[in-house]
């Protein structure tokens, strides 16, 4: 007959196996989609930004994971890649792809896995994401009228690692513009733990990227722009930040900024939350991105220089 120590046991490994489901699917369904197909406001809708109607698209991302979003043809051969961030839908990023489909770019925009219409379930966090924008390339290159060597990339926060991430990978891509990105996915992680539970970031970001790790079957510690921004050069990398950022600690995105080589450029736009900046300066916004996109599509790159005004606090250049 088993003894009650045995029986104790059992129980409790049974709790415990059942305590570690129970965390694993939570995690899942916190990085679930927040929007499903349809669910976006009235204003984020193509027709409010004078641009045609997209041509639904879909591509296969990494894992075989099907992907799907929105093309724009332009009238140019270079093209613009835009990835959004970790809450959809992607098409809030359609002021983005107003002016730049206006300038005469191609312009790709897709939901991330796990958001809007593409398949994956949840997200990684960066962990496959960013060789989702690999695979987004790869359907851009294949694209009539576009020439594969003048392909650029446009991420915002968690799409800002993204593409910085992609780049550092595909030498081919010829710039990219990065709004609000991270230093690491550790170290955010532990940044907003800390913040939730005042433990110590070091404990905190530890034990919650172990968790997810386990969850979802990550490696969240490769999941870091600031070492892929240093393989960015020599092609251009245009930094933007907002300055009060509720979600990401000061300065961080001026620190993946100086780890990057030249050419290079940063501008933080006074009064923007997270990942807004557009919402607060919107035609300087898309005169200084046109202005980066040229710049970088040009046979012979000229130096940019902005004047000092009340949205930089400094003057910066890119040669």
């Amino acid at each position: 007959m088993m003894s009650a120590s045995w029986q104790i046991a059992i129980i409790l490994a049974f709790v415990l196996v059942a305590l570690a489901m129970a965390v694993r699917w939570l995690v899942r369904f916190l990085l679930s989609g927040t929007y499903q197909a349809g669910e976006v406001a009235d204003p984020y809708r193509p027709r409010n930004f004078s641009i045609p109607d997209p041509e639904a698209i879909e591509f296969v991302g990494e894992r075989q994971t099907i992907l799907r979003g929105r093309y724009w043809r332009g009238t140019s051969d270079q093209a613009i890649v835009v990835v959004h961030g970790i809450d959809g839908p992607s098409i809030e990023m359609l002021p983005h792809v107003a002016y730049l489909h206006r300038a005469g770019y191609h312009v790709l925009l897709y939901d991330n896995r796990g958001r809007g219409q593409s398949d994956g379930g949840f997200s990684t966090l960066g962990f496959l994401e960013w060789r989702d924008v690999l695979h987004a390339v790869t359907w851009m290159r294949n694209q009539p009228k576009v020439d594969s060597h003048k392909i650029g990339l446009h991420g915002l926060s968690l799409g800002a690692a993204c593409v910085i991430m992609a780049a550092a990978e595909d030498r081919s891509i010829r710039g990219v513009l990065a709004e609000s990105p991270f230093v690491s996915m550790p170290l955010m992680l532990g940044h907003i733990g800390n913040k939730l539970t005042r433990l110590p970031t070091f404990l905190i970001g530890g034990l919650v990227r172990t968790v997810i790790d386990w969850s979802l079957g990550t490696r969240l510690h490769i999941v870091e722009p600031f070492a892929a921004a240093k393989e960015i050069s020599p092609r251009p990398l245009y930094i933007i930040d907002a300055e009060h950022d509720q979600l990401f600690p000061a300065e961080t995105a001026r620190t993946v900024y100086d780890a990057a080589g030249e050419p290079k450029q940063f501008w933080k736009v006074h009064g923007a939350p997270h990942a807004n900046c557009w919402h607060v300066r919107p035609e300087e916004y898309e005169q200084r991105a046109i202005a980066f996109w040229e710049m970088v599509f040009s046979e012979n790159p000229p130096q940019i220089l902005y004047p000092t005004s009340a949205s930089t606090g400094e003057t910066t250049s890119l040669t």
